[in-house]
């Protein structure tokens, strides 16, 4: 029995579904965790989720994030042990900050860490975050080489299979889905006919056809699936690294494992080649899309989309003598006035980094309204499944009542051998209904339980989740789908306005935009 006994403390419990974890595992360690603070007379407030320990930034670690916001109403952190709270090393210090500033213990069934009065608690905290930190990495490293592995035997790892495909469990290849693979290559015929993307997008929209994560075909979309070499056989792999390239941090792929005949294709590989070879011509793509062509600037991430947050116009991205992109002073007359516009330029840079910022907001956001949508429908759907498994569950117990009284019925003479027979077959043949259909019942459970943990997320965030990967028209086509417009403001005391461009003062001069979605 722990001498230190009454603490009042939070219960931080965390699973990885990277390590195969699952919520039998949860459910141990939320037992271990309530035996031992009974056996201690701890009293605590329950956090749990599911995430990786690695996580480096707490908003993917929203219960952990809620702790830390309630943090003062604790005396301690009770958790399975330490690699539970973190295998990131910047996260482990953080908590260590915290612990020390507010004088709060980390309790595990093994060990006690007072933080704040112990210096030996504190190095063995660092030691044993640092083998934690260790074992997550060589655990990734595993992870990935076993993916390559996989990927080079042909078997599919890199996520939720493509439209048309299924993925056996058993071989984890692709296996075609016919059905959608039937509309695969209507799209293809489509393209080989002459048809560009949006076009292809309004013909499905036309003929009523609907992706299963949304409402209509988006051109991206359209593009997505013509460039899939899935549908050709291949599993990709690609090696994505941060990088550091022109003052600016990317995702860059570093390497591709690349297996062809990996499966069964939807589109004849000579075909999918043949498809992009003329989609990778130079203005090919224009002609066959008749979409307007980006003009003598090239493609930016926001082109069309900005527009003067004091006079409303239009305003113009331009491309200067060294490659760099800058958003050109509005200078339109006011209405009603007879001046310019003072709403000033910038470098586009620098504006495209925020607008990439608040649309990461954007989508984050959109997936907290979905999560707490779906939740709302899985628990009005699950309750109607309950109640149905406790009628069928009455009726069942009714039913072995009647069986009872069938065999006393019988012997008291009330009923004759043939009527016996024929009551209790009644009886078992109702019962062995009401037993496929709890069956059935039990198995929508589980597909629920299996949708809500793994298609949360619908198509609206779909086409964001790849967009850093994006070129700059790919990111265009992407805002264009939920951006109406981008109202961009910058004004400057008449003093500032007449410095160099290049001089620092000016440059620093801030500046602010607001954006409308459709």
């Amino acid at each position: 029995m722990n001498e230190e006994t009454g603490i009042f403390g939070a219960t931080y419990l965390r699973i990885s579904r990277d390590k195969g974890e699952n919520e039998d595992t949860l459910q141990n360690h939320r037992e271990l965790m309530q035996r031992f603070c009974a056996e201690n007379n701890y009293k605590f407030e329950l956090y749990e989720e599911i995430v990786s320990g690695g996580k480096h930034n707490l908003e993917a670690r929203p219960e952990l994030q809620k702790l830390i916001g309630h943090i003062e109403r604790y005396q301690a952190i009770f958790a399975v042990s330490l690699d539970r709270l973190s295998r990131n090393g910047v996260v482990s210090q953080q908590i260590k900050k915290l612990c020390i500033e507010q004088d709060i213990k980390i309790i595990t069934p093994s060990q006690t860490f007072d933080l704040a009065n112990s210096q030996e608690d504190r190095l063995l905290y660092d030691v044993s975050s640092f083998f934690a930190v260790l074992e997550y990495e060589m655990m990734a490293r595993r992870n990935k080489l076993n993916k390559i592995q996989r990927a080079r035997r042909g078997e599919y790892v890199v996520g939720k299979p493509a439209y048309g495909y299924r993925r056996n469990p058993e071989t984890r290849r692709l296996e075609i889905h016919e059905p959608e693979a039937e509309l695969i290559r209507y799209i293809f015929r489509l393209h080989q006919e002459g048809f560009g993307s949006r076009k292809i997008a309004n013909i499905l929209q036309r003929e009523g056809y609907k992706p299963s994560r949304s409402d209509t075909y988006w051109p991206s979309t359209i593009k997505r699936i013509l460039q899939n070499p899935v549908y050709k056989g291949t599993v990709v792999l690609q090696n994505y690294k941060r990088v550091r390239e022109n003052g600016e941090h990317r995702y860059k792929v570093m390497d591709k494992i690349i297996t062809d005949h990996a499966h069964p294709a939807i589109i004849r590989p000579e075909e999918w080649e043949q498809v992009n070879q003329k989609r990778a011509e130079p203005g090919a793509q224009t002609i066959l899309t008749r979409e307007k062509q980006a003009g003598k600037t090239g493609a930016t991430m926001l082109k069309d989309l900005l527009f003067c947050g004091i006079c409303g116009r239009k305003l113009v991205i331009r491309k200067e003598k060294h490659g760099i992109y800058t958003l050109k002073p509005c200078g339109y007359t006011l209405p009603d006035r007879m001046e310019n516009c003072y709403n000033r330029g910038i470098r586009l840079e620098f504006l495209e980094e925020e607008v990439v910022m608040k649309i990461q907001a954007y989508k984050q956001r959109l997936e907290a309204d979905l999560l707490h949508l779906l939740q709302q429908e899985h628990e009005q759907i699950s309750a109607g499944l309950q109640e149905s498994l406790a009628r069928n569950a009455a009726r069942l117990r009714k039913i072995e009542r009647q069986q009872s009284n069938l065999v006393r019925l019988a012997l008291s003479g009330i009923f004759s051998p043939e009527e016996l027979s024929s009551k209790r077959q009644a009886l078992a043949e109702e019962g062995q209904m009401l037993l496929e259909t709890r069956e059935k019942v039990l198995q929508q459970m589980r597909d629920l339980d299996e949708q809500s943990s793994t298609n949360r997320l619908m198509h609206v965030i779909q086409i964001l989740e790849e967009f850093q990967y994006q070129t700059a028209e790919e990111q265009n086509e992407t805002l264009k789908q939920f951006v109406k417009r981008i109202r961009y403001m910058r004004t400057m005391p008449e003093e500032i306005r007449k410095l160099s461009t290049r001089n620092p003062e000016r440059q620093v001069q801030p500046f602010s935009y607001t954006i409308e979605y459709f």
